[in-house]
């Protein structure tokens, strides 16, 4: 018997209705399963350990100009441009971005007031700078303190060679876990506590046209100063020489006496060191000065540094020293003396180029000091 398409039989309707529905349930499980995957892959990942990325050098944007003398910086990219300043050999700019010309790379650059273009191939920059960074960035240790000591050694425990005060700009030599090593006075090195002092770094900039034209200015203003004083020195020069105001002899207190050998030896500032010299007027040298200054109050002492160092009056330790006590410099033995004048401060014979000055009392390497007076 023929049926209609709406009057198929039971048992083939179920069979395609159970087809549909595992298909249905097929796809279903198919897209859960693809969703599942998808997630357990992001937990995966997740859970995997960070790659440390690779810090870039904060020097990385810098460029040192390597040029036999200066290179320009120009108001563009090109040869054609204004110049708007100048970068010596050795100065330190900022790259802030690079420009493609037909003559090739620029670097547009910033330093000191000085921002404009000059040809890359004038720097030395990238990996070859970083390489070399030290020899043109110079850091320096600022004491923050009000006195800071610089030791021999990075050690509480280790002597006192120096000291400096606040603001006090110290060039770095090396750094340690919890010490800076310095230099003082001059190239001799020493430590200071780093949680004392802030690092500062400095290095040479380029100049602008106007501070170039000013400073040109100020050089030839203080030269036309220079020799309208020599001219003036050399019209009144005096024919007088220098006699210097005797002891007088009477001092009812030890402090009066300090006080005249401190005053009486300053007399002497300016005059001109002489190595073996006998006379405080004409030139001596450091342990002569001290020699001749104690010699006109009445004292007699050794003529040389060590023999001061070892037989002048009593040792005392620098705590206690006073004005008119012998401060003994060196390192293993006594190679330096000078004068006490309080205020942490020594009148000496310093050297050939420097005569007769006063100087902090950490001017070298401090042994000792001496009482010869009482």
């Amino acid at each position: 018997q023929a049926t209609s398409p709406e009057e198929e039989p039971v048992e083939e309707l179920q069979v395609v209705i159970k087809a549909q529905a595992g298909a249905e349930v097929a796809e279903t499980e198919d897209a859960v399963g693809v969703e599942y995957l998808f997630h357990q892959r992001e937990r995966d990942i997740s859970e995997l350990p960070e790659i440390p990325q690779e810090e870039e050098s904060e020097y990385a944007n810098l460029a040192v100009a390597k040029v036999d003398h200066y290179v320009n910086v120009r108001s563009g990219a090109g040869t054609e441009f204004d110049v708007v300043g100048k970068m010596y050999d050795g100065s330190v700019a900022e790259i802030l971005d690079e420009t493609q010309a037909e003559d090739g790379l620029w670097f547009h650059v910033e330093s000191g007031n000085v921002s404009g273009y000059i040809k890359a191939e004038f720097f030395v920059y990238g990996e070859e700078l970083l390489e070399s960074i030290d020899r043109y960035i110079q850091k320096y240790a600022v004491v923050l303190v009000n006195r800071l000591n610089v030791r021999m050694e990075p050690s509480v425990e280790s002597n006192r060679v120096s000291y400096v005060t606040s603001g006090d700009k110290l060039l770095v030599s090396d750094f340690l876990d919890d010490w800076v090593q310095v230099y003082y006075n001059g190239d001799k090195t020493g430590y200071v506590a780093a949680e004392y002092v802030t690092v500062q770094e400095e290095y040479i900039s380029a100049k602008s046209i106007e501070e170039e034209r000013a400073e040109e200015a100020a050089r030839r203003e203080r030269e036309a100063r220079e020799r309208q004083e020599r001219e003036q020195s050399e019209n009144t020069a005096e024919d007088t020489t220098f006699v210097p105001t005797a002891p007088s002899g009477n001092y009812t207190t030890d402090s009066e006496l300090r006080s005249a050998i401190v005053e009486y030896a300053l007399q002497y500032v300016g005059n001109r060191y002489v190595h073996g010299g006998k006379s405080l007027t004409d030139g001596t040298d450091c342990s002569g000065f001290t020699c001749y200054i104690y010699r006109d109050f009445g004292y007699s002492i050794s003529r040389t540094p060590s023999g001061q160092y070892s037989s002048a009056g009593r040792s005392i330790s620098v705590e206690e020293a006073l004005p008119g006590d012998i401060i003994c410099y060196g390192s293993k033995s006594c190679s330096h003396v000078g004068l006490y004048i309080g205020d942490g401060q020594i009148v000496h014979e310093a050297n050939s180029k420097k005569g007769c000055i006063v100087s902090d009392i950490s001017y070298m390497n401090i042994l000792g000091a001496r009482n010869v007076i009482d």
